[in-house]
């Protein structure tokens, strides 16, 4: 499991809505995140995690990958989530991370599976991309393939809307309505992208896309559909799906692909899905 220290627990206060509230009512949330970054970053820049006897290593260059990576903050939030998953995969299994961003998943799933087990990891922000790749690299990881493109419904390109950090981006538009930048990146349709790859069938496919889950359900519904594939993990952004587009639509989507088995996690305005094809549900 992730370990906690003293200076952790002082660092998990931080994290707090209501500390984190009255830092943006004082108009302080600028200067207080930077004050915690020159004060939480580990001095070699690096923190890890361990989960489940999968342990990780990551750089830290932004207070957005720290907060994302911190086990006193977001990735502490993620920890139930990570065991699951861990819980859920074996030796030899393919795993299919979209929305890989830094690596996070990718690299403790990479661990789990083993040598004989593969991640492939999709991820569009070219920031994200490159610190995914050094991280990779830190860890030694030989058994995961990226892709720098986001995966849809359709072939084509998009605009990826950049936010406060690299994690925030979307497909969608831009994160909290306040524009930080965009650029054109490459979207694949995922049934087809996995043939024309010869991409191995995935067990399991874990999806974190900010607000672009139900375009990426969509493109990947023969894959997610096919007996091989038995577990789905799917961080769904109620606040950022399009208007179009309700929780419940992408829940009922989920069950018409076999996944009968379902369970949700909440966490502040976002929640992890979990489906399992019934022959594999936990319960």
């Amino acid at each position: 499991m992730m370990t906690m220290t003293g200076a952790d627990f002082l660092k998990r206060l931080t994290y707090r809505p209501e500390v984190k509230a009255l830092a943006k009512a004082l108009g302080l949330r600028k200067t207080l995140r930077d004050l915690y970054f020159r004060y939480a970053r580990p001095s070699s820049g690096i923190v890890q995690h361990q989960v489940r006897g999968a342990t990780g290593r990551f750089h830290v260059r932004t207070p957005g990958e720290l907060r994302n990576l911190d086990p006193a903050g977001r990735a502490q939030q993620e920890e139930r989530i990570l065991e699951l998953l861990v819980d859920n995969v074996r030796e030899g299994d393919v795993i299919f991370d979209v929305g890989a961003n830094v690596g996070l998943y990718t690299i403790l799933l990479a661990k789990a599976v083993g040598h004989h087990g593969e991640v492939i990891a999709f991820e569009p922000n070219p920031e994200s991309y490159r610190h995914l790749q050094d991280n990779l690299m830190l860890n030694a990881i030989r058994n995961v393939r990226t892709f720098p493109i986001a995966l849809g419904e359709t072939n084509g390109d998009a605009c990826l809307y950049r936010g406060p950090e690299n994690g925030d981006a979307s497909l969608v538009g831009p994160p909290g309505g306040k524009d930080f930048g965009r650029g054109v990146v490459e979207v694949a349709a995922g049934d087809s992208f996995r043939e024309t790859k010869k991409l191995l069938m995935p067990r399991v496919v874990k999806i974190d896309v900010e607000g672009y889950e139900y375009h990426v359900l969509q493109g990947l519904r023969h894959t997610l559909a096919h007996s091989d594939c038995r577990l789905l993990c799917c961080e769904v952004h109620t606040q950022l799906l399009p208007k179009e587009i309700s929780s419940g639509q992408i829940l009922r989507f989920i069950r018409s692909l076999g996944f009968s088995c379902t369970e949700t996690y909440n966490r502040y305005d976002t929640f992890h899905l979990l489906a399992w094809k019934a022959v594999f549900c936990p319960h």
